[in-house]
């Protein structure tokens, strides 16, 4: 009979010891440094997190896996060489460095504590400890036990996609170490999403001027020209589209402010980009197109049009033996040549003048 209870006994330690282990799992602390927070994980899931300071460049945060070892309320803080330089104890109260509480981390020396510098969170202040605001640590002790894990990181680049609408972000934080990892950790992030056709010249200003503010992703679209593959790449940002442009870059004129320079290019939103040109679009299999609109004089056709500051431009050779000889104003658009439907020698009535693109939709010129 003993040897059954000795078995029964060793049965329910072992049970209790593997929920133990469980319940420590369930928990974890992840912190990372340049983002100046902590997070805390219940079952893999970020239930909650907290703004910290950190450690300065000249005496960094240590990096890597760690776990809490003790949890100390109101604790007397201990200066380093305090004997050596005839220091005292400091006991709890307002002017304790460490606060109203000291999570002791399995890193000797190194907590994750309160303080009595508020102002200090959000910075690179501390001598490699995780600083909290004592309301913050206060409520963090309260959730976690001594032998939960933490995990310290230095993530400068975050990729996020919102569970709702789906929209994609990324966020970049100053390289506070200077360890130059941000370009890397993007083709890691990128390729672990599978987020492809990404515009690299936003991201790129992104990563070289970090505002630690979650910005949309940016897109490359391929774009064609009344079903022509052209070699120029539209791009979408925050579900707006935009267009490269290649007008003469007047400041006078009133869509100046709208323009955009990532890279060398200029961009205009698309629905400016239509008022300028007359320009409509459709997006298909990852194509953004543009549909020209064609131009008739009653039932002649007289070519492609372009809209150009309210005045209709042509794009045919048919029309050069109409043209008035005199100095006229050409545009040149995507490589063609555009001519104002003014200087024609014959002139026609003004109601017969209309635009008509491929989907069969009129639209009289007024």
């Amino acid at each position: 009979m003993g040897k059954k209870y000795s078995v029964i006994i060793f049965s329910l330690l072992v049970i209790m010891n593997l929920f133990t282990a469980i319940a420590q799992g369930e928990t974890k602390i992840v912190i990372n440094v340049p983002a100046f927070t902590l997070y805390l994980y219940e079952y893999g899931v970020q239930v909650k997190s907290f703004p910290i300071g950190v450690g300065s460049e000249l005496k960094p945060s240590v990096l890597g896996p760690t776990r809490i070892i003790n949890n100390v309320v109101d604790p007397t803080y201990y200066p380093p060489k305090m004997a050596e330089y005839g220091l005292e104890p400091i006991p709890p109260g307002p002017d304790n460095p460490v606060g109203s509480r000291w999570l002791g981390l399995d890193m000797p020396g190194y907590g994750i504590h309160g303080t009595n510098v508020p102002q200090s969170i959000g910075k690179a202040a501390s001598a490699g400890c995780i600083r909290m605001r004592n309301e913050d640590v206060e409520k963090l002790s309260s959730l976690v036990k001594v032998g939960t894990p933490v995990e310290i990181i230095y993530q400068t680049v975050l990729l996020l996609e919102d569970p709702l609408l789906h929209t994609k972000t990324i966020t970049v934080y100053p390289d506070l170490y200077n360890r130059d990892t941000s370009h890397e950790q993007l083709l890691i992030e990128l390729e672990h999403k599978g987020w492809n056709g990404v515009f690299w010249p936003i991201i790129n200003e992104l990563i070289d001027t970090p505002t630690a503010r979650p910005s949309p992703m940016a897109w490359a679209l391929s774009l064609k020209l009344d079903g022509t593959e052209i070699d120029l790449n539209a791009v979408e940002v925050d579900d707006t589209y935009y267009l490269p442009f290649d007008f003469i870059l007047d400041p006078k004129l009133e869509y100046f402010t709208d323009l955009k320079k990532w890279g060398e290019q200029y961009f205009l939103p698309l629905s400016i980009y239509e008022q300028l040109t007359g320009f409509r679009y459709s997006k298909a299999q990852g194509f953004l197109t543009l549909h020209s609109p064609h131009v008739y004089a009653g039932e002649e056709y007289l070519g492609k049009a372009l809209i150009h500051c309210g005045e209709i431009y042509i794009n045919s050779e048919n029309i050069s033996r109409n043209l008035i000889p005199e100095k006229i104003e050409v545009l040149s658009f995507w490589g063609n040549f555009y001519l104002p439907a003014s200087k024609l020698r014959v002139s026609y009535p003004h109601d017969q003048l209309r635009l008509e693109w491929t989907d069969t939709n009129m639209l009289s010129w007024e």
